[in-house]
């Protein structure tokens, strides 16, 4: 079985290759923009990177024929994953490569989001995965923007940390003439249902560029809309931001702190558009405007234990663990857990589990009821305050949702029993 190792700047171990020499051309072509070659020596690295483990010659990373298509192998896929194009793979193995930079340097965290340089501000569009953040990079770049990447960022020492990893988009492509222009003259490789662009290192940041970024811009495709840059509040701005970040284990506290600090410090925007050309300029005519950003601190403290604001001090005990289901009853007396990592954006609360991998958003009422936990309280008492808060609401209604509140608190280990005084 012949095979061809591929070893990419930012990853510890190979890509290996068995029986694909006819592979080899296309992810050259598509990998232009990210260093790689036969032999790691000389390839560049990241700052905090951790000692691999691996020797130096073992794959990390497997490519095998399978029928038509391919089979990719990787720690990170829980059994390894056939793909039936050669787009698909390559699409798959630049996710997993991306994977391997950021185990490989804890610092560097993944964004599921997408960046351009626009008239000298780094703008991060944040959506879900019909907003169009592929199409509108690659539309501003038809306009002489700067893309840093269309889905998959990194954040690393405060700056956007582009992958070099070219744009995809879904075909038959939008109805811009630009657009479908910019695409006929760098087209990528193609199937029958994504097309990639082939940018030059001028459309394109390679791997390891670096800029400070300026606003996050939240976008809403809405059929019909004309296209508008409306404020976002800050529980949206931390909502969307929060949701684009792609969490190691046990890594959702430092998380959490990223995103605040993303927010505290750029100006945040909702674009709510459905014409592309439309949005494109809009952006054009905006992006000089917008207020101008903080810059992001290059290092991050330690998670702490507790804050004084979110979290109850532990004084010294550690959190008794509960028995699975038992969430007690109406007169049962809970409080936050100690050592929780908290942050208020508006009327909402986030946190989490200091040693958890999830982010947790409470609004109204969670929230209220949330700041009373501070001290022991038990749903009896928090059904006593909010029924007199909120004379209009029948009782049978907030007890239910006291209850819904409480047992998803307690089965998130966001609460525990309160501590009987000796």
């Amino acid at each position: 079985m012949a095979r061809q190792d591929v070893f990419f700047a930012g990853v510890p171990g190979a890509v290996r290759l068995h029986d694909c020499e006819g592979l080899l051309p296309a992810l050259d072509a598509f990998f232009r923009l990210w260093p790689h070659a036969p032999q790691p020596a000389g390839l560049p690295t990241i700052s905090g990177m951790l000692p691999s483990g691996l020797h130096e010659t073992a794959p990390l990373l497997v490519i095998t024929p399978q029928g038509r298509g391919y089979r990719l192998r990787s720690p990170w896929l829980p059994a390894p994953r056939y793909e039936p194009s050669r787009a698909c793979l390559l699409c798959s193995l630049a996710i997993e490569l991306v994977a391997a930079c950021c185990h490989a340097c804890p610092r560097l965290i993944s964004l599921h989001a997408a960046a351009v340089r626009l008239h000298g501000r780094t703008l991060i569009f944040c959506g879900d995965n019909r907003a169009g953040k592929s199409t509108l990079v690659t539309r501003l770049m038809a306009d002489a923007a700067r893309g840093l990447g269309d889905d998959l960022l990194g954040l690393h020492q405060g700056k956007i940390f582009s992958f070099g990893v070219a744009p995809r988009l879904r075909l038959p492509l939008p109805s811009s003439p630009a657009l479908k222009r910019f695409m006929n003259e760098r087209p990528g490789i193609r199937d029958r249902h994504y097309g990639y662009l082939a940018p030059s290192p001028d459309d394109l940041a390679p791997w390891g560029e670096r800029h400070a970024p300026d606003a996050v811009i939240l976008l809403e495709r809405t059929p019909g809309r004309r296209a508008v840059l409306l404020p976002a509040s800050a529980a949206t701005g931390m909502d969307n931001v929060l949701a684009r970040f792609l969490i190691p284990d046990g890594g959702a506290p430092e998380v959490l702190r990223l995103g605040s600090q993303l927010l505290d410090a750029l100006p945040c925007r909702i674009l709510r558009y459905d014409d592309l050309d439309e949005a494109a300029g809009l952006l054009a005519r905006q992006a000089p405007l917008l207020p101008p950003a903080a810059p992001l601190p290059a290092d991050f403290p330690p998670v702490p234990d507790s804050s004084a604001s979110c979290a109850r001090p532990s004084a010294g005990r550690p959190p008794a663990a509960e028995p699975a289901g038992d969430a007690g009853d109406s007169r049962t007396l809970w409080q936050q857990r100690p050592g929780l990592s908290c942050r208020q954006a508006g009327q909402s609360i986030f946190l989490t589990d200091s040693h958890g991998n999830h982010i947790f958003r409470l609004d109204g009422t969670g929230a209220v009821v949330w700041q009373l936990l501070s001290a022991p309280l038990s749903r009896d008492e928090a059904l006593s305050l909010l029924a007199e808060t909120f004379p209009d609401v029948p009782k049978t209604r907030i007890r239910h949702e006291l209850k819904q509140l409480f047992q998803a608190l307690f089965k998130a280990r966001l609460i525990e029993k309160a501590h009987k005084s000796p």
